[in-house]
């Protein structure tokens, strides 16, 4: 949608055009002469904001995990069940990757920067939202993160499986994702119990 007149064009007016574009047409249309065509402006306009498509797509990124740990904080609040923190965590998860699955794909296909100094925020934010969903369990620090890569492995197989549509048996794949959610609980439950004994 063209801007109006004179109205000072933003770095986050960039980037929310950016998202409406994957939004609207998938992966592909995160593009610097698409992202131009969503804003109404010249193709080089965005590159007096961004020297290069790579740091568009890495603010989108950076965009991306915000929205996403947003909704993750928002959805498990005030749980205190650590079942049902689990599975919230694990459905809205899953959900997040549904509603925005442009969006998604972008943001997990390009790693996380342990030095750099804008991913920093969003890796504690991270580490936080894990040690919320896993601390109530009986797991070390370790075991802590081991369960957390067990968690975002899991999931993430399942939506690109799903998405790609390999689940080719008529049984219930929602009923899948359950029996998957459910049997995770199970083993971090009893990983957990070991350290009791």
């Amino acid at each position: 949608m063209p801007r109006p007149k004179g109205q000072t064009l933003t770095q986050k007016d960039i980037v929310e055009a950016a998202i409406a574009c994957l939004h609207k047409e998938g992966e592909s249309a995160l593009g610097i002469n698409r992202v131009a065509r969503e804003l109404g402006i010249q193709p080089p306009s965005i590159y007096n904001h961004f020297a290069s498509f790579e740091e568009l797509r890495r603010a989108v990124v950076l965009e991306g995990w915000r929205r996403f740990l947003d909704v993750y904080f928002k959805n498990t609040e005030g749980i205190e069940d650590r079942n049902s923190l689990l599975k919230t965590a694990a459905y809205t998860y899953r959900n997040c990757a549904r509603e925005s699955s442009a969006l998604y794909i972008v943001v997990t296909n390009y790693p996380l920067e342990l030095e750099d100094p804008e991913f920093i925020p969003i890796i504690q934010r991270l580490l936080a939202f894990y040690d919320k969903v896993l601390g109530k369990f009986s797991l070390s620090q370790n075991e802590i993160i081991h369960a957390a890569r067990m968690f975002n492995t899991m999931l993430h197989g399942f939506v690109l499986a799903d998405k790609a549509g390999l689940f080719l048996f008529p049984e219930s794949v929602d009923d899948s994702f359950d029996w998957m959610v459910e049997t995770l609980i199970y083993a971090i439950e009893r990983r957990g119990g070991l350290n009791d004994t």
